[in-house]
């Protein structure tokens, strides 16, 4: 009988639970849900216990069930929490550029003349130093410039050393002798030259004197045509007759000379080279004799002088025009480019060779208006490539805008170890474009938002108390509380259903003996660089309804 009564209240205490998981299922708040399953779990608890009782029964008294079942009184649930308190760091947001590796110094290397390349010393990938030789070209031309200079040069100061080295009388004999000499060349350099032609005279220099006549008399027509202020047409039209015949004239003895000089070959171009070198010593000492006949001796120190030093300039210059078919590096780097072959001719408009000094490597990136007010001189950013990351160091913020991207040219000088990197390629460069100094950071989990305004729940006098605060910059870990808090804030970080304001709570028992625990506190230290994450939401882990 007894087992019947046992078996009469389990099936109605199964039925009381279904009843109340029907009722359950409507509700869709997840927190009175948990209420409720806490309730049906010790209604079903003790309605047991009840009915095992000896003498127990479904009617009233001592030994049934009666009205009781589901009338168990429920203990109120306790919240236990931790706290911690706001720790004083600091907070910082990255943002990821994409950089350029440059070389901080690249130097193109043009030639200033267009000759056939003779001889190429280096290749691409090759290191020099400055003052390496790069490559040569055919000087042949430049070489006999230089010589005929040097010629007219020792002559003029044996001259000047003549003229002006013993007495004025000695002077004019010794000028004398010159120009007879000068005249004895000049003649022995005409017969070798006549001789080569067959006894006639060299068709070139008849040639070249013809030129020179007749360009002569263009100026002297052009001139007078231009000059000419009168109103008589017909005259105006002659000498523009005689203008445009003299520029024919002149105009056909320039090629003349141009097919003469193509034509001829190497002996007949040494003797030319011969005969003409003969003649200007025959002039200048035929100059040197008439000036120490025709003024003073003043005046002819200041000439021989004045002579003297053009000569000079003039072999300067001509040794300045040889070295221009030699070129060399003007810095120490890599050949980064090669642009020549041998046996061509280079532009002077187009680099020869490239050469970058790698020992100071820098990475160039753009960033908006907002990334570069934020990054000052000598910031570390962080460059990586294939897995390697280096450090760099910010030398240069421009304060214009590039007008055809609308950012903000930026470059950072990279540290020893970044000698592997290739000119040109392209990295990733990581830089804090937003800090917060010294900043009370308050722990992410322990943040809630209502309507958009962030609060925690602090632990006052026995009771967890909604604490709205200003939040500042933030990332996975930290907020920064801009106001609202202090760094004595005792902050509830436990999480609960019930957690509202002005509801009670007790402090777990690790933390009943003090009221400020520090524990968390000093975990912020400095906050781990990192992107910050979004202020709108929950905070990760925390159910749905929490901070409502």
């Amino acid at each position: 009988m007894q087992l019947h009564r046992q078996e009469a209240a389990k099936d109605a205490i199964e039925k009381q639970l279904l009843e109340r998981e029907l009722v359950m299922v409507k509700w869709k708040d997840k927190g009175k849900m948990a209420a409720v399953v806490a309730v049906l779990v010790l209604v079903l608890v003790s309605s047991v216990i009840f009915a095992a009782r000896p003498g127990g029964g479904p009617g009233g008294g001592p030994g049934g069930m009666g009205g009781n079942i589901g009338q168990v009184e429920m203990s109120q649930s306790v919240i236990s929490v931790k706290l911690t308190a706001p720790t004083v760091g600091s907070l910082s947001r990255e943002t990821d550029f994409i950089g350029k590796i440059e070389p901080a110094e690249t130097v193109n290397v043009y030639p200033e003349i267009s000759e056939q390349v003779t001889k190429i010393y280096v290749e691409a990938g090759q290191t020099v130093k400055a003052g390496d030789l790069l490559f040569e070209m055919d000087d042949s031309d430049a070489q006999l410039s230089y010589q005929i200079a040097q010629v007219g040069y020792e002559q003029r100061a044996i001259s000047a050393d003549t003229t002006l080295g013993s007495g004025y009388d000695q002077k004019i004999l010794s000028a004398e002798s010159s120009l007879k000499s000068a005249q004895q060349n000049l003649n022995n350099a005409r017969l070798k030259l006549k001789d080569y032609n067959d006894g006639l005279d060299d068709s070139l220099l008849n040639a070249e004197k013809r030129r020179d006549q007749a360009e002569e008399a263009m100026k002297q027509a052009e001139l007078a045509y231009n000059g000419y202020t009168g109103d008589d047409e017909a005259e105006k039209a002659e000498l523009y007759d005689a203008w445009t015949a003299a520029e024919q004239e002149y105009l056909m003895y320039r090629a003349a000379v141009n097919e003469l000089e193509d034509s001829e070959d190497s002996e007949a171009r040494d003797l030319r080279n011969s005969y003409k070198n003969a003649q200007a010593s025959y002039e200048q000492a035929l100059e040197n004799y008439n000036l120490l006949m025709g003024g003073s001796l003043e005046d002819t120190q200041r000439a021989v002088e004045a002579e003297l030093k053009s000569a000079e300039l003039s072999l300067e210059q001509s040794a300045s025009q040889l070295d221009k078919y030699k070129v060399y590096a003007p810095i120490d780097g890599v050949i980064e480019t090669k642009s020549i072959s041998l046996y061509e001719k280079p532009s002077t408009g187009t680099a020869a060779f490239t050469i970058s000094n790698k020992d100071n490597l820098t990475v160039s990136f753009n960033a908006s208006s907002d990334g570069a007010a934020a990054l000052s001189l000598g910031d570390a950013v962080t460059v990586t490539k294939g897995g390697q990351t280096y450090t760099a160091n910010v030398y240069e913020i421009d304060s214009k805008a590039d007008e055809s991207t609308g950012l903000f040219p930026i470059k950072a000088q990279l540290e020893n170890g970044g000698e592997s990197l290739l000119t040109g390629v392209s990295v990733k460069v990581t830089a804090a474009t937003q800090k917060a100094e010294n900043a009370l950071l308050v722990p992410n989990d322990a943040v809630y938002y209502e309507d958009g305004q962030a609060y925690v729940f602090t632990y006052v006098d026995g009771k967890a108390v909604r604490t709205d605060f200003t939040p500042g910059m933030s990332n996975s870990e930290w907020v920064v509380a801009e106001d609202g808090l202090d760094e004595n804030s005792q902050i509830i970080t436990t999480w609960h259903p019930d957690l509202k304001d002005g509801v009670s709570v007790v402090l777990q028992q690790a933390q009943q003996d003090t009221a400020a625990p520090q524990d968390g506190a000093e975990a912020a230290g400095d906050a781990a660089n990192g992107q910050a994450v979004p202020q709108q939401g929950e905070p990760a882990g925390k159910p749905e309804g929490q901070g409502e």
